[in-house]
């Protein structure tokens, strides 16, 4: 098993690569960060002989080579040293790029390095005059939806409502037949697997089967719409655009947030309630501005930002590829390069971001409120002081340790007495002497005596001038501490480090002070995890060096805190969601997205291109409720096309668009735009009901055509994009476990709810299950679950001998196929049938009978049922 959990983890970082093979992601991910950290050095300057900004540059290299090795970060020298592992190479010189940074660039490198043709970063910077041309709004996606005339077919007797005339019209053009209808138990078991990603009961088969009335696939589809297990299987498609998790994104630890539940719980509701699109959008956006006595109707969705990785342009990119198919967030150091999107459009709308703050909204009466924060106030207030405390001793401790190096580097060669050494930081030293290769170039002559043999007075002289250097790079340390306190509080709009331009030591002396005095710590992405400093003794380990006074005061906070702590209850409930900043600003545009090269103040308003004329400003508050009111307006020739199209491709495998976030020049053009413009139509018709978007595509002859090959079709569209047939479909990983268990009678039906952990324990339905930025469960990696740090268009389908593995040998497969087994009674004849019924929703064929029967009686009825289980017909939806 162990083996197959390692498998899986390395499935997962696969999947993790997956996205970055585009120049989308390039644009948006990649050339930020080079243009912020790298260009300033490496364009014309050429520092090491190096360009990166452009393919041509890099595949050129500088001294030291190219600086990429396609396909192989860990390779690359890039890789190395923005990882900082380089034994010479540590870029960007002023420290680590952030932990999400480094692995968007290791994740580009992994996939190729894909580098945009065309995409160049020297040339001018965006200009005000920036002008759509008449052929750019003449593009389709940016018309205006108009309800085409429904074509008339010859085959008119194979209709049953307006989509087949708008497929079977594509056919006939093309000489092409659709396939015949699917038998009834096929076509039961994909729409109850489409709407509720659980397979149908043989009671529900055997009534299908059995009404011969001509409504009676409408109310197997109406039936299936009103189950609350409707929006935990199409809410769970949504989490995927919102990159959900219950997470920070911390790559050292996990960081839970407390209560990110209610936004899924909210988003789950939202979909059984069928709430109008177009609020569900609003409310995403601006529900803290949406008209409601009811907290709990509109506030929660705006967990679609305040649960983000965090990052502003983050929320710029998830805005307009998830509600509007439209990559924005890749002019953010240009004009885009494919579609009209100025970069002055990118930065209004990170203004709209950047003039909104996290605010938790209490679910609990005022008092318990105030009694729980003031209770909170005086822990935090304590561990402060306490940490503080710990802080000033480890410091003065690592000080007085640093006045004794000499002796510790004398005593470590038998050159000086040990005996009143503190013997755990002599026997550090000894340990830290063992490996001459360091980060720093400090040691090196002691290196260079102790291979040589050097004399005595030869040690002694080196020791003291090494310590000479130790005590100098602490205090260096320290004064460039005070100079960074001093700046940030003179200048205390910069509340976040990384935007502040502070003062550093260079890589070699941090280096040299992390070897000596720092405590440990993880590099980027957990990778590596550095060991403490020699004269490091924080936490608890500083506590035999103290006594008297400082030892009491030490266990007084200690016993005070703990105190606190125990007598502190569990939080009132409450919604993580964004409110308004007091002083909305616009963002000063971001020359070659540089951030310390800033131009001109962008005014916050709607994308260019989706306006008639000028952008008007946005003038309420942050502009959030001005940008949702411009998305869900009707007349946005985007947002029901991008809707309707992602609920096609869930129903079909496929959208009619099949890059679901990207309706641009580089997205994929609708096989069927007549369809997509009829579907988006009928959606505002319907008051942007979803359900009725399901109601009508499921009602459809398309959807209910089996997946017979005709040769003849197959040799005019081998891929099935004119709809002639339906196509298998494999089961993605939550409705593969949930319908594991709901077949082995195991699967607990309970709601909502705080999220667990998705082991062997965990019954619920995986929508429920605990979702990491920093680490995603194994079981659902490997069977595709998408990663949440981004927003998520579709499912990457792949089929690898790691999922067979899995349904073989896995605990969890085998705990349920016991249960199917314990649920099978009667005769071995009966027991054989049962199990087809319940895994299939079919009877046995008589060949298939006597295999079973054969079956059990040389083995037992856990096996059998654990090879039904692991059958295509079972995984696969037909």
């Amino acid at each position: 098993m162990r083996i197959i959990l390692l498998m899986c983890q390395a499935a997962l970082l696969a999947g993790l690569a997956a996205g970055a093979d585009t120049g989308e992601f390039f644009e948006s991910k990649v050339r930020p960060v080079l243009a912020t950290n790298c260009y300033s050095c490496h364009t014309d300057s050429q520092m090491g002989g190096l360009r990166l900004d452009s393919a041509d540059a890099v595949r050129k290299g500088g001294k030291s080579g190219p600086p990429i090795v396609p396909g192989k970060p860990e390779d690359s020298l890039l890789i190395q040293a923005i990882r900082q592992t380089h034994p010479r190479l540590k870029m960007p010189p002023g420290g680590k790029l952030k932990d999400e940074e480094v692995a968007a660039i290791a994740e580009w490198v992994k996939a190729g390095a894909v580098w945009p043709a065309g995409a160049v970063t020297q040339g001018k910077p965006a200009t005000p005059d920036y002008v759509i041309t008449a052929d750019q709004r003449a593009f389709w996606a940016f018309q205006k939806v108009r309800k085409p005339p429904i074509p008339t077919v010859k085959d008119s007797a194979r209709v049953r409502n307006p989509i087949d005339n708008f497929v079977f019209a594509k056919l006939e053009a093309r000489g092409l037949s659709p396939a015949r209808p699917a038998e009834k138990r096929i076509l039961i078991r994909r729409a109850t697997l489409d709407l509720i990603g659980l397979p149908p009961t043989p009671d529900e088969v055997d009534a299908f089967l059995q009404d011969p009335a001509p409504n009676a696939f409408a109310k197997v589809v109406d039936r299936l719409l009103a189950s609350p297990h409707y929006g935990e299987r199409w809410g769970r498609y949504w989490l995927d655009v919102a990159r959900y998790s219950d997470d920070k994104l911390n790559s050292t630890q996990e960081e839970p947030h407390p209560n990110a539940f209610r936004y899924r719980d909210w988003v789950i509701g939202a979909f059984n309630k069928d709430m109008p699109y177009d609020v569900f959008v609003k409310a995403q956006i601006a529900g803290d501005m949406l008209d409601s006595s009811d907290p709990l109707q509109y506030l929660p969705g705006l967990g679609y930002y305040a649960l983000s990785p965090e990052m502003q342009d983050e929320r710029v990119d998830a805005t307009t590829r998830g509600f509007l198919g439209l990559t924005v967030a890749c002019a953010q150091c240009h004009n885009h390069k494919f579609d009209p999107i100025p970069q002055k459009d990118y930065y209004s709308l990170q203004g709209v971001f950047s003039s909104s703050e996290m605010n938790n909204v209490p679910l609990a009466p005022k008092d318990v409120v105030e009694k729980w924060d003031a209770e909170k106030k005086a822990i935090d207030k304590l561990e402060t002081k306490l940490k503080d405390f710990v802080a000033a001793q480890t410091d003065q401790l690592g000080g007085i340790l640093a006045g004794q190096t000499a002796r510790f580097l004398l005593a470590s060669r038998q050159l000086a007495p040990a005996d009143d050494l503190d013997a755990e930081t002599l026997d550090r030293w000894n340990k830290y002497l063992t490996t001459p290769k360091k980060d720093h170039p400090y040691l090196k002559p002691w290196f260079e005596l102790a291979a040589k043999g050097g004399t005595r007075e030869e040690f002694e002289t080196a020791a003291r001038e090494f310590q000479v250097k130790v005590e100098d790079v602490n205090e260096e340390k320290h004064l460039v501490d005070e100079k960074n306190k001093i700046k940030l509080g003179l200048d205390p709009s910069r509340n976040e480090m990384s935007q502040a331009d502070l003062f550093s030591l260079s890589i070699e002396k941090y280096n040299f002070w992390r070897d000596m005095f720092a405590e440990a710590r993880s590099d980027a992405g957990g990778a590596r995890k550095t060991s403490a400093g020699v004269f490091y003794y924080g936490g608890t380990k500083i506590d035999r060096f103290l006594s008297g006074e400082w030892k009491r005061q030490l266990d007084s906070l200690r016993k005070a805190l703990a105190d606190l702590k125990n007598a502190l209850p569990p939080q009132y409930p409450f919604l993580q969601t964004i409110k308004d900043s007091k002083n909305p600003r616009d963002v000063r545009l971001a020359i070659r997205g540089d951030a310390n090269n800033r131009g001109d103040a962008v005014p916050r308003h709607m994308p260019s291109i989706l306006c008639e004329g000028a952008p008007k400003p946005f003038t309420n508050g942050s502009g959030r409720l001005d940008l949702a009111a411009g998305i869900a307006d009707p007349a946005n020739p985007l947002t029901a096309r991008v809707m309707v199209n992602r609920i096609w491709q869930h129903h079909f495998g496929r959208g009619i668009v099949e890059t679901p976030s990207n309706f641009g020049n580089m997205g994929v053009r609708p096989t069927n735009q007549e369809l997509l413009d009829y579907l988006a139509s009928r959606f505002v018709e319907n008051g942007w009901s979803i359900k009725q978007v399901h109601r009508e595509i499921m009602l459809s002859a398309v959807y209910a055509l089996s997946s017979e090959d005709i040769p003849a079709n197959s040799a005019v569209d081998p891929d099935d994009r004119l709809l002639w047939r339906a196509n298998w479909q494999r089961m993605d990983a939550e409705t593969l476990r949930d319908s594991l268990l709901f077949v082995s009678g195991n699967l607990d039906p309970q709601a909502g709810g705080p999220p667990a952990v998705l082991d062997d324990k965990n019954k619920r339905r995986a929508v429920y299950g605990f979702v990491s930025r920093r680490k995603l469960d194994s079981m659902m990696a490997l069977f595709d679950f998408p990663n949440p740090n981004s927003t998520s268009e579709q499912r990457v389908v792949t089929n690898v001998p790691l999922q067979r593995l899995y349904m073989m040998n896995s605990n969890f497969v085998e705990e349920q196929a016991a249960g199917l087994a314990r649920r099978l009674n009667g005769s071995d004849g009966e027991r054989v049938q049962q199990a087809y019924r319940r895994v299939y929703g079919r009877d046995p064929s008589t060949e298939e009978l006597q295999l079973g029967l054969a079956f059990v009686k040389k083995s037992n009825w856990n096996e059998y049922a654990r090879v039904l289980l692991n059958s295509n017909e079972f995984e696969w939806v037909n």
